[in-house]
């Protein structure tokens, strides 16, 4: 894990602030004033201002009354990743804080004098302890995914507006742009879902109630996300029979129920179903010109194994975020064919995308579809597959195949959820009704922390958010399940970064995956195009290195299509 130390010494004139925690909006601008005049900020800031933030201005003070505010230092109370408290009032986390019941560091505890009074709060180490007695206070843009972010009085530290209880305002000279730790305007969301299959029973449910039904209890938590992402498990078929009331297994949707998608904010749809092509392999395309018409990024699956297995890649706020999936059972199966389908599982190739988007500053974002099991546990399988694909720089890594919610843990760094469960299918029996979709946060190119909504799926279809109750006890089942997992590394270093020139990669040839690999020429010049040779050492050319010399005009079919290959005979 790229665990970030939290100790730090007091900012810029040091000194901690002692007084009663005042309520928001005690002055006539809603600032607090500060426990005790400031100091001299000839060369500075006021005691306890974060060292941080007076890097960004000097001259700092907490806000009082006639003040200019010019920004807002945001804090974050963080518990283990399966602590069972979701949110905590004010009342309820001054009371702990007073009692030295949250960590923090000495800095971070002379900020939040002023807001929730004087503390005595256990120092933080670089891993602090985190468990269901033992919780800390961070700097919000210190968060680390192996932290579960706790909310205050329902309010999320990066989430606008910055009106938590944690949220220390900022007055002093103007200047240019705010002060602040977290930038709105840095700041991305994107809801990972899990199985969507709107057909079969749900099908009937939307042909009863309405084709956006059963999004109508999930759909505030949807539109609070930037990005919405659904694996959608079936095409779309204009003639399709969905088999309402049957219990078939061979799956497709009318063209109306994109409508759902719509009415779920969808703007990413994943492509590694086991059931896009039940109909035929010509829907898959169909279905793509569909999302494509709408703007929909897409993934996992595409026109053919190239367009299937590229890295999709969309930019907000200043971050880059990548997506790459691919279907593990289909690939072992050998029932992939390179046309119009989902992509093959080529896990050398994946690691080298990975660590090289991870290089280049894009944040990687990985889901396979992998095999389905009807209990928490996840498959060994998974364990191996999709640790790899951590350590080797992805920031996320996720199991779309799950029908039964599985649990989360870190490795490498990495935030592995190795199955969210279904979001809109109508398998309403349990364990397979309840599920955990994830909220991710990335800020300034970084994945901070993730969130999640439990839900539970009510007449074949519709997804509600749970219960706390329910909540409650769907994770101390998934803690269970996560104390039974074994080997994860969080700590470990993860994979240098990809050598730009030698680079894995595989074709099909029918339905057998075959592995070669490919050294780029050493520099790339926009609009040229280069010769291709095999098994030799140019500088100048792209070499293929491959023992099946037979498949030499399939490989360099492949290539032509793929990187910028001259069509003369290749050298010799």
């Amino acid at each position: 894990m790229r665990w970030l130390v939290v100790l730090a010494i007091v900012a810029c004139h040091g000194g901690s602030s002692a007084g009663e925690p005042r309520q928001r909006g005690e002055t006539s601008d809603g600032a607090v004033p500060p426990s005790r005049p400031p100091a001299s900020l000839a060369h500075g800031c006021a005691p306890g201002v974060p060292a941080a933030a007076c890097a960004q201005r000097a001259g700092l003070v907490w806000c009082s009354a006639g003040a200019t505010r010019v920004g807002e230092w945001r804090y974050a109370l963080i518990g283990a990743l399966y602590d069972p408290v979701e949110d905590m009032t004010r009342d309820e986390l001054v009371a702990a804080w007073r009692d030295g019941r949250i960590g923090a560091s000495p800095e971070t505890a002379a900020a939040l004098a002023t807001v929730l009074g004087a503390g005595t709060p256990p120092p933080l180490a670089a891993r602090p302890q985190l468990d269901s007695s033992h919780r800390a206070i961070v700097s919000a843009d210190q968060l680390v995914p192996a932290w579960k972010v706790i909310t205050v009085g329902g309010a999320h530290p990066l989430e606008q507006p910055a009106t938590g209880a944690l949220d220390v305002p900022l007055c002093g000279p103007a200047g240019p742009g705010r002060v602040t730790n977290i930038d709105p305007g840095k700041l991305t969301t994107i809801a990972m879902t899990g199985t969507t299959a709107p057909t079969r029973y749900i099908a009937l449910l939307m042909e009863q109630k309405g084709v956006t039904y059963p999004v109508r209890d999930v759909e505030p938590w949807l539109r609070g996300a930037d990005f919405v992402h659904v694996s959608n498990e079936v095409s779309f078929v204009p003639s399709c029979d969905t088999g309402t009331g049957k219990r078939t297994m061979s799956f497709c949707a009318r063209e109306s129920y994109i409508a759902l998608l719509e009415a779920a904010h969808t703007k990413i749809v994943e492509l590694t179903g086991s059931h896009l092509s039940d109909y035929g392999r010509q829907w898959i395309d169909h279905s793509l010109e569909l999302y494509r018409a709408r703007g929909w990024l897409t993934f996992g699956g595409g026109h053919d194994q190239i367009d299937a297995t590229t890295p999709r890649t969309l930019e907000h706020h200043g971050n880059q975020v990548a997506f790459l999936g691919c279907n593990m059972v289909h690939t072992t199966s050998r029932t992939i064919t390179n046309g119009p389908d989902v992509a093959a599982c080529d896990l050398a190739r994946m690691a080298w995308q990975v660590r090289d988007l991870r290089s280049r500053g894009i944040v990687p974002i990985v889901s396979i579809q992998h095999e389905e099991v009807y209990h928490h546990d996840p498959p060994d399988a998974l364990l191996g597959d999709f640790r790899r694909l951590a350590a080797a720089g992805a920031a996320f890594v996720m199991g779309s195949q799950a029908h039964c919610a599985h649990p989360w843990e870190i490795h490498a760094g990495a935030y592995i959820h190795y199955g969210p469960g279904n979001l809109f299918f109508d398998q309403g029996w349990a364990p397979v009704r309840d599920a955990a979709a994830d909220r991710l946060y990335i800020h300034a190119g970084r994945l901070l922390t993730i969130g999640h909504l439990y839900t539970r799926i009510e007449e074949r279809g519709r997804p509600r958010p749970m219960t706390p109750a329910e909540r409650t006890e769907l994770l101390a089942r998934l803690a269970r399940a996560a104390a039974r997992l074994r080997g994860a590394k969080p700590d470990a270093t993860p994979d240098p970064a990809a050598s730009p020139r030698e680079r894995p990669e595989s074709i099909l040839v029918g339905k057998q995956q075959h592995a070669f690999t490919v050294t780029v020429p050493a520099t790339l010049s926009a609009g040229a195009r280069y010769p291709l040779i095999f098994d030799g050492a140019r500088d100048d050319a792209f070499v293929v290195h491959t023992k099946e010399r037979a498949l030499a005009p399939q490989i360099r079919a492949f290539m032509r299509s793929k990187y910028p290959i001259d069509d003369r005979p290749p050298a010799r």
